[in-house]
């Protein structure tokens, strides 16, 4: 093997560069995909990924979401267990036909004008074009999926499974047709779930406006939405308020029109609202909507699904009108009428469309509703019973609390692109869904309705009515036969962001249980989110995304997934900060360099594994069982910034700066045991390394004259028998030993390259003696045990005290007077620091990094005079 090293070493280039090596690597892993063997006996480990949109490109929301998968799956693959990363896309509906859309337009033409097989031609041509890219760009992350399995949720696997949710579902009485109120997107002109919408407060004017007494006088009310007055049913009161106890039972005129409401009583108005008499528009807002329900009120709508005016109740002026022109012309009526009694600035809480930022319109509408309360009970029974456990902890409650207060969900979208909704209807309007028992057959199709007249309802199912199955029907079902469902089913974890708790992972929760009677996962680890650098929200609009591929290009994969896992902690957002990534850059090029020095070291001659006996050599192999245990329950904990904190300082500083320069002494003897010791503990560093930085550390193991790639190899095992304490406590003598040798020679000014005469005594000073080798590798220092003569300077550690005497090396009176000079400087700046630091408008003001910046600064200083002052007072003493 030294002959293969040897060849390697001449071949590794003096500079690392990521784009070269991973560019191979991603064309191999690509091509020879990490294919999961149902079958294999080996006990399965499965994670589904948080499918992108299939039109998307890679965000660095994806980017930590895949980093961290992608390195729990290397880690289980490498313990031995058949690993599968289930990758795929989502057809993500509404953002899907809003780009074709826009395409359509800038070609003069519209879904409508095309018609609907023309349109959905178009989208899946678009589909056909880009829904790859954004799996290329995965692979640029080195994401170790088995890409052979890839799906989509309308290839036909999964569109079977999402029409066999539908009809169990419909003929248990789960799922139904009502008319509700619904968030309207008049941009999209579709539905959205509560979840599709974002909630923002905006400045606004609260209105107070008199509805005249049909027997004299007037009601107030106050309302924020002036334009709805004319689907006015009724005005509502508090049964208990004294203040319109006299009204209750009498009507009022609605302002600018001719109707007369009824003054009801319900308990769901806030007293403390506006004047404390609400007016009832049931058809444009929810809790109306109920009240309206409770007292058999009409809902008439007065907002077309343009957003505009519409209808016979509204007078002719304002027919037509877009709802905030309306707004503002009714606003203009209502005061030359006098019934405009008070205008206040107010704000607003107002419902946003997630996808096109078009504040949503909330209107009656007749849709597909799926109760879902059965299936949150179970979920909450599961989560008692601790059969999901979700890390963070905290976010339990959130789960929790979130399952308990849940309503009916919003299944059907006014859209095109989608799964069309199994029902069919005739002339009649009676609803006809496929059987219980052959729920793939359309009913058109069966022989008990041959003659009829069926026409399929228009709207799509809600994307995430079909995600919600990602992590079984991705693997199958409803074929329970299938072997990758029987083996990996229910999956192992789900990663994803704490933001789609509800949206993505309570869903598939509900769903898991309701079709396949387990949890669909056994534990789900949330993350926050990336933040830019003020921690702001990344968004188009701001311009404040920063693109993961740029950052590769910049950096290499290995760099940006090293930062994405360093910053991983306990599901905290996290702030972009691109030295992160150039700390990840720099790391690699740390190991690059140990390779290099390494793989020329094993090409030099044979090895011996028998045990080490050097203290360096026995120091390391206890050190690289520490890590392997850390690294290891860290993994396992799901803590990955705590294993990539962990291994960095074991890598750069136990293994690169102490141990191969330790080294260097036996290597250069020929010392067979210290080679082995190097190679094993290289070969553990890239194996434990591999899961966070892949295409480097597969480099390299590659470079080392393995046949078989990193991936495949085993993963470092814990061996108590190899701790050596003692030798731990030894080497930690040596380290402050040559700390306090670097600190003599700073002390007294001398060149790194000087090799310094460094009189040793204490207890400890036999073993220190006994590594002089080694000491001199690491500090260019020639330990002795006799006394030192004349003038000194000491270091003191445990056991130990190392002077450097100034004869021959420091001229004393210049040192001195250098010396003073030094301390008259330090002193200045550490009065300066302490006149900055004590200015309250400083500390106030100034950006926090600085006040920080200006807090270390003093302490470097108090610790450099301390230091100065120490030395000159030992050489008086001398002197």
């Amino acid at each position: 093997m030294s002959e293969t090293i040897s060849s390697a070493a001449a071949q590794l280039p003096s500079r690392y560069d990521p784009l070269e090596v991973e560019g191979r690597w991603v064309e191999r892993w690509a091509d020879q995909p990490f294919e999961a063997d149902p079958t294999s006996g080996r006990e399965p480990f499965c994670i589904v990924i948080p499918p992108p949109n299939v039109t998307g490109n890679l965000h660095l929301g994806h980017a930590f979401d895949n980093a961290l998968i992608d390195t729990l799956i290397r880690f289980k693959r490498m313990q031995g267990y058949e690993a599968l990363f289930q990758p795929g896309t989502d057809h993500a509906g509404i953002s899907t036909q809003v780009q074709v859309e826009r395409a359509l337009r800038s070609e003069g033409t519209s879904r409508h004008e095309l018609g609907r097989e023309a349109f959905l031609e178009r989208v899946w041509a678009w589909k056909d074009t880009y829904g790859d890219i954004i799996l290329g760009q995965l692979q640029r992350l080195g994401i170790s999926a088995d890409w052979s399995r890839t799906r989509f949720t309308m290839d036909e696997g999964l569109s079977r499974a999402v029409r066999r949710q539908f009809v169990e579902l419909y003929h248990q009485g789960r799922i139904y047709r009502g008319e509700r109120i619904v968030n309207w997107d008049p941009e999209s002109q579709t539905t959205l779930s509560d979840l599709e919408v974002e909630r923002e407060e905006r400045p606004g004017t609260l209105y107070t406006l008199a509805y005249p007494l049909e027997d004299g006088g007037a009601v107030r009310i106050a309302t924020v939405r002036p334009e709805t007055i004319f689907a006015d049913q009724a005005i509502a009161v508090h049964p208990e308020d004294e203040r319109f106890r006299s009204l209750v039972g009498r009507r009022a005129r609605i302002p600018l029109t001719d109707r007369w409401v009824p003054i009801i009583t319900d308990e769901a108005v806030e007293r403390d609202f506006g004047t404390g008499a609400l007016k009832i528009t049931p058809a444009h807002d929810p809790t109306d909507f109920e009240i309206g329900e409770r007292h058999g009120l009409e809902h008439p709508s007065v907002i077309d699904l343009r957003g505009h005016l519409a209808g016979e109740l509204v007078p002719e002026r304002f027919r037509g009108l877009e709802r905030f022109e309306a707004r503002e012309a009714v606003v203009a009526a209502l005061r030359d009428e006098g019934t405009l009694q008070g205008e206040e600035a107010y704000t607003i809480p107002i419902g946003v469309s997630q996808r096109t930022k078009v504040p949503v319109e909330p209107i009656l509408s007749l849709q597909w509703f799926y109760d879902v309360e059965p299936a949150a009970r179970r979920v909450l029974r599961a989560l008692d019973a601790g059969e999901i456990r979700i890390v963070p902890e905290r976010y339990t409650k959130v789960n929790r609390d979130w399952l308990e207060g849940i309503r009916p969900w919003n299944i059907s979208r006014q859209l095109w692109w989608g799964h069309q909704i199994p029902a069919w209807y005739d002339d009649d309007g009676n609803v006809y869904v496929p059987d219980r028992d052959d729920p793939f057959t359309d009913p058109g199709d069966r022989p008990e309705n041959a003659g009829k007249r069926l026409r399929q309802d228009p709207d799509v199912f809600d994307t995430w009515f079909s995600s919600n199955l990602w992590p079984f029907s991705t693997l199958g079902w409803p074929d329970t036969d299938d072997p990758f469902y029987r083996a990996f089913y229910p999956t192992s974890v789900l990663v994803t962001g704490y933001d789609i708790l509800f949206f993505w992972v309570a869903r598939m929760e509900m769903a898991g249980l309701e079709f396949t009677d387990q949890v669909p996962f056994r534990d789900v680890l949330l993350h926050g989110l990336v933040l830019d650098e003020q921690g702001q929200k990344m968004s188009k609009s701001k311009g404040n995304g920063i693109d993961p591929l740029t950052v590769i290009d910049s950096y290499g994969a290995d760099a940006l997934r090293f930062a994405m896992t360093y910053a991983s902690t306990g599901g905290q957002d996290v702030r972009w900060d691109e030295r992160r990534v150039e700390m990840g850059r720099n790391f690699n090029n740390k190991l690059f360099n140990a390779a290099r020095f390494t793989l020329m070291q094993l090409g030099t001659g044979a090895e011996d594994a028998g045990p080490p006996e050097r203290l360096a050599d026995r120091w390391m192999v206890s050190r690289l069982q520490r890590a392997v245990r850390g690294a290891t329950e860290a993994l396992e904990g799901y803590d990955l910034g705590a294993a990539n904190r962990l291994l960095y300082d074991f890598v750069w500083s136990e293994f690169c700066d102490w141990y191969l320069e330790a080294s260097k002494p036996a290597l250069k003897a020929g010392d067979a045991r210290s080679r082995y010791v190097l190679r094993t503990t290289f070969e553990a560093v890239l194996a434990l390394l591999h899961p966070l930085v892949p295409f480097i550390t597969s480099e390299l193991y590659e470079a080392l004259g393995h046949r078989q790639q990193l991936a495949l190899a085993a993963w470092p095992t814990f061996d108590e028998g190899a701790l050596d304490p003692e030798a731990e406590r030894d080497f930690e003598l040596l380290r402050q030993a040559v700390g306090a040798v670097r600190a003599l020679r700073a002390d007294a000014d001398l060149p790194p390259g000087k090799v310094l005469p460094v009189h040793v005594s204490g207890e400890a000073a036999g073993a220190l003696l006994a590594e002089a080798e080694v000491v001199a590798a690491l500090a260019r220092a020639e330990l002795t045990a006799e006394p030192a003569r004349g003038a000194t300077l000491t270091q003191v550690v445990p056991g130990l005290e190392l002077r450097l005497p100034f004869a021959g090396l420091v001229d004393e009176a210049e040192w001195r007077t250098k010396q003073e000079r030094r301390l008259d400087k330090l002193k200045a700046d550490r009065q300066r620091s302490e006149r900055k630091l004590a200015n309250e408008r400083f500390t106030a003001n100034a950006p926090a990094e600085v006040v920080e910046e200006e807090r270390r600064r003093l302490a470097e200083a108090d610790d450099l005079i301390t230091r100065v002052e120490a030395a000159l007072a030992q050489l008086d003493r001398e002197g």
